[in-house]
């Protein structure tokens, strides 16, 4: 038997934006859409987009620069 494990929102998004990059959707050095945006892209609220966009720079995907955007961390220098 399949066992189901629920999935919060903001992983769903995480997954999709990690995937995205990884097939090149959005290049190293890159900005990923801002807030706002990812807000519109997959209809969730402002909290989600952001959990999705802390969960990608704890993992050292993405790389936050305040009133800059957030941006792709190239794969050599990521941890």
């Amino acid at each position: 038997m399949i066992k189901w494990e629920p999935r919060y929102r903001y992983e769903e998004v995480a997954d999709d934006l990690r995937q995205r990059i990884a097939c090149g959707d959005f290049p190293p050095r890159t900005a990923i859409p801002a807030i706002p945006r990812l807000m519109q892209i997959y209809e969730i609220g402002r909290n989600t987009a952001l959990k999705a966009v802390y969960l990608l720079a704890d993992e050292g995907i993405v790389v936050i620069k305040r009133a800059q955007g957030t941006f792709v961390v190239p794969p050599e220098d990521r941890p």
